[in-house]
């Protein structure tokens, strides 16, 4: 019976995080979600619970939050989750530390471990794929997610973490009662730890209600958004290129636009191919009197034979006026994790990783990343718009955007292609887009293949969107071409503070973690544990 509990106590996150990612109008899911983990781990009766149990629910709980990658094959989630979930599985063995060894309120313990795991995981997972932090699931109520201008997205996952935490509190004090709620009630951990979040949500919500109000825009460029609907591919590259311009030539109408947007692999060969596509696009340039900003290949400079995923700016006369290179590429899709490293030490070990890459995507890639934010200066009616383009899901990696907004970036174009990846993963792009414009107080235009294409304006609100005559946003074709406001502030506290938020956090965990070893016969340990988190 005690292995069935546990097995269950291991797995019904993963579950609860995964109806979330399915049916993501479940925002409330995420609140409790991480409970039943904190109940496993932090029972003071039951200490020394196997660690494995957390190991397999990290993993289902990748499993089920990306169950499109089913379809490439039954082992594909589940090898790509033994890899990229790596960086969830610190949190358990770190909070169980840390509570039987200090029995701070799990409010506190629970949040500051919790938010230094999703940290870890936005940057050190490969290619700092993260979708979920919980604090995403909040974007769609813009009253509440405003203070992320001074905290970042981790301020947010701290309150919910704390919930999580507090309602752990209260459930073993109503073991330890026999039931007794009215002893929960006046347990003192309880009291403080209820007042402290109420007051942090209060507190956010007050906050985000005034800036909500006071946040000042300007009209700014028309940019028409070309949403084909088409699939991406190499042996159609003509027909994605010409079902593009025809789109273009059609809905866009002469000087209806200021910027014409298409999306990621827009044009799945060199741009510069002499006599193809930078003629085409200049011609149409004239013709629309319009800039574009396109996906497109590159040519790596460094590595014959390997390409970049870009995003090139082109004025009125075909010309190249500013390019990026993707810095985040997609692992196994756009190029092969440790491939040369398995060169080195096993040949055979590398076919082998080559074969199985190709077997379930169908091809080996062999991407090359960029190595810098880009901001493109854009003129516009006598003035320069600065922008800055961000290649799929760069937009989950926080860093990016801010130093973009450093460099005085105040419209972000997110082109995108991301073929069947699903609505719900769509949606929670659309919500992570969304905390990026909040964050940095600039506007977010994301431009998608198959969908969503919108505009989100400084205050996180998606102000426009492309539909069909149903109402569809994704899987259908279309033009949407609208003005995109621009705020009139420049960086954000947060945009300026390079994550200060939560490498405080991070810190008050790496404290946490070396109050909890102290101990006169580990003094030593004690000493390494502080100085990894001083220079942490």
């Amino acid at each position: 019976m005690t292995v069935l509990l546990r097995g269950l106590a291991a797995v019904l996150p993963a579950m609860l995080l995964g109806a979330y990612a399915y049916w993501p109008a479940l925002a409330f899911v995420p609140w409790i979600a991480i409970v039943p983990w904190v109940l496993l781990y932090t029972d003071d009766r039951r200490p020394r619970v196997w660690l494995g149990w957390y190991a397999i629910g990290a993993l289902l709980s990748w499993v089920l939050q990306h169950t499109e990658t089913f379809r490439y094959g039954w082992y594909v989630p589940f090898a790509m989750g033994a890899v990229l979930a790596f960086w969830y599985l610190p949190f358990a063995p770190a909070l169980r530390f840390v509570h039987h060894r200090l029995h701070l309120p799990r409010s506190i313990s629970v949040a500051v471990v919790w938010v230094a795991v999703e940290w870890l995981r936005a940057h050190l997972t490969l290619s700092s794929f993260d979708l979920y932090g919980l604090g995403y699931s909040q974007a769609r109520f813009p009253w509440f997610v405003q203070i992320v201008d001074v905290t970042g997205i981790y301020g947010i996952s701290f309150i919910m973490a704390a919930f999580a935490g507090l309602v752990a509190d209260a459930l073993f004090l109503l073991r330890d009662a026999r039931g007794s709620l009215r002893a929960v009630l006046r347990a003192r951990r309880v009291r403080i730890g209820s007042a402290a979040i109420a007051a942090a949500v209060l507190l956010a919500s007050v906050y985000g209600v005034v800036r909500l109000s006071t946040i000042g825009t300007r009209p700014g460029p028309r940019l028409a958004l070309i949403q084909p609907n088409i699939a991406h591919t190499v042996r159609n590259l003509v027909g994605v290129h010409l079902t593009q311009l025809l789109m273009t030539e059609r809905a866009v109408p002469p000087a209806g636009a200021d910027l014409v947007v298409w999306p990621e692999n827009a044009i799945l060969d060199n741009i510069r191919r002499e006599g193809a596509y930078l003629d085409d696009l200049a011609w149409l340039a004239k013709q629309k009197d319009a800039w574009f900003l396109v996906g497109a290949l590159g040519k790596s400079r460094t590595h014959p034979g390997r390409t970049t995923n870009e995003a090139f700016l082109i004025d009125t006369e075909g010309h190249i006026r500013g390019e990026y290179a993707k810095q985040l590429l997609f692992p196994w899709s756009e190029y092969v994790p440790g491939d040369r490293f398995f060169e080195r030490i096993s040949p055979g070990l590398s076919r082998l990783h080559r074969n199985i890459t190709r077997m379930g995507w169908g091809f080996l890639p062999s991407g090359e990343a960029g190595h810098d934010v880009e901001v493109f200066d854009f003129p516009w009616r006598g003035e320069t718009v600065k922008l800055a383009a961000l290649i799929c899901f760069e937009n989950t990696f926080p860093p990016f955007a801010a130093e973009a907004s450093r460099r005085g970036a105040r419209l972000f174009v997110n082109i995108t292609s991301e073929g069947e990846v699903g609505g719900p993963v769509q949606e929670q792009l659309l919500r992570i887009a969304m905390i990026r414009a909040i964050e940095n107080r600039a506007s977010y235009v994301r431009v998608g293949n198959t969908g969503i294409s919108g505009v989100i304006d400084p205050r996180g609100r998606l102000v426009a969107i492309l539909r069909d005559a149903r109402g569809a946003t994704i899987g259908t074709a279309g033009v949407l071409i609208d003005a995109v406001p621009l705020a009139t502030s420049g960086p954000t506290l947060y945009s300026r503070s390079h994550d200060a938020f939560v490498k405080l956090d991070l810190a008050a965990a790496g404290l946490l973690l070396a109050l909890a070893a102290f101990r006169p016969r580990r003094r030593r340990g004690a000493a390494l544990v502080a100085l990894a988190a001083l220079l942490g």
